[in-house]
């Protein structure tokens, strides 16, 4: 069932991705549904709900601290974000797939290593059922665990999407991002600063 639903939440991604053109001037980014309520654990050992983020553009992604394989990609690129996306009403938001390892503690240690600002790039943990089913049903992306095989090929404890997700101000999805493409990372610059600039 898990790899049915990673697999779901691939196809949907490939058209999304094959979809995703150039916007015109004057175009409106397009919508992909809203991100439901969550109440998960940020780094600081504080709650943090989709309400504490109502009001402003924010750029996600999930990750896992232990993963050497496109974790630390995507974590550079928001690291690259962070730098690019100064103007306050931009947020970053990091969600852990493995949060059974992942306390605040650790990903504490993990934003430090790649200077993340408080207040700025958040770093959320929690029920391991409760992410994975925000991750996938919340945001259509694939999460799942490996089978033995896999494992013994060298594949990560988590098999996840290397997707980074846009969202607006009401909690509207408005794009998904190949974390892999630099490219594409300049596009999802260029139209989180769009929506920042409709406020």
């Amino acid at each position: 069932m898990r790899w049915k639903k990673f697999y779901i939440s691939s196809l949907l991604l490939a058209f999304i991705a094959s979809s995703a053109v150039p916007l015109l001037a004057g175009e409106k980014l397009p919508t992909y549904g809203r991100v439901p309520d969550f109440t998960f654990t940020e780094r600081s050992g504080k709650e943090m709900g989709l309400s504490d983020l109502k009001g402003k553009v924010w750029i996600a992604d999930f990750i896992f601290t232990r993963c050497q394989g496109t974790c630390p990609l995507l974590t550079g690129q928001m690291a690259g974000l962070q730098g690019k996306l100064t103007q306050p009403d931009i947020k970053l938001v990091s969600f852990s797939v493995d949060p059974e390892h992942d306390t605040p503690k650790v990903l504490l240690e993990y934003a430090s290593r790649y200077h993340a600002q408080e207040n700025k790039w958040f770093f959320l943990t929690g029920k391991k059922s409760e992410i994975w089913n925000f991750a996938t049903e919340g945001f259509s992306l694939g999460v799942a665990e490996p089978t033995p095989e896999d494992l013994k090929a060298g594949a990560e404890p988590v098999i996840h999407s290397n997707r980074i997700v846009l969202v607006d101000q009401a909690g509207s999805i408005r794009g998904y991002y190949d974390g892999s493409e630099p490219p594409v990372i300049e596009k999802l610059v260029k139209d989180a600063s769009q929506l920042a600039s409709l406020m």
